[in-house]
């Protein structure tokens, strides 16, 4: 169906066309990193996917090249954090996370081109974003005390069988390692909150809130 054939209020008609039209000729631009890898830059394209509970349009996207996922502290796209100990550092609004292929070579690497050269696809962004907040590094300077629910008490996390090394130690189930007996890391079971993959600058951006935080925040969902 083209977007022309599609029934809806024009005020809501015009807001997906200029969504649609920013997207196609957004310039995608790096970010500075702060204990972060590089940012992915991918091809991606939008399309009108249906409707929320709220009758609003929401647009979808594709991202192709998932080897560095950005985690957002919270739904929020701009905001940014001045560090304590040294205010010029400003911590961009994410983190970024990736995996690499282990035994890579560095030194010897075929791509040097490739800022992402030597690491793997992600297939499950928001697990890769999950095991992040579980391990805290999502409460830098305590930025997001506030979504901690009160009353929250971190739990001893337990070994997830699916996720057990080759040499038989434990992991929880984001595959953090338990360091021994069941809950001894005592790094890991921090607040998680609902994460919802979206699309920024062409990345997967992960970001707290549920399936309608894309559209609230005007940017698409990723395509699954």
């Amino acid at each position: 169906m083209n977007l022309p054939e599609v029934t809806y209020p024009k005020d809501t008609k015009d807001r997906v066309r200029n969504l649609l039209v920013q997207e196609a000729r957004r310039t995608p631009k790096r970010a500075r990193k702060w204990l972060a890898l590089p940012v992915v830059i991918a091809v991606a394209s939008t399309a009108v996917a249906g409707t929320t509970a709220a009758g609003n349009y929401t647009a979808i996207a594709p991202v192709n090249d998932k080897r560095d996922i950005r985690c957002y502290y919270r739904a929020d796209l701009t905001s940014t954090y001045p560090v304590k100990e040294d205010p010029k550092v400003i911590m961009p609004p994410y983190i970024t996370t990736g995996n690499f292929v282990p035994g890579f070579d560095a030194k010897n690497n075929p791509n040097p081109d490739d800022p992402n050269a030597g690491m793997q696809q992600i297939t499950d962004p928001i697990l890769q974003c999950s095991r992040s907040w579980d391990l805290g590094m999502m409460n830098p300077q305590g930025i997001t005390d506030d979504l901690i629910p009160t009353g929250f008490v971190r739990t001893a996390p337990t070994a997830d069988p699916s996720k057990k090394n080759p040499d038989g130690t434990a992991n929880d189930k984001y595959g953090n390692p338990l360091g021994g007996p069941a809950g001894s890391n005592k790094l890991i079971g921090h607040y998680v909150p609902q994460l919802t993959a979206c699309v920024v600058d062409n990345s997967v951006a992960v970001i707290p809130g549920g399936p309608e935080v894309c559209a609230h925040l005007g940017i698409p969902a990723l395509e699954q």
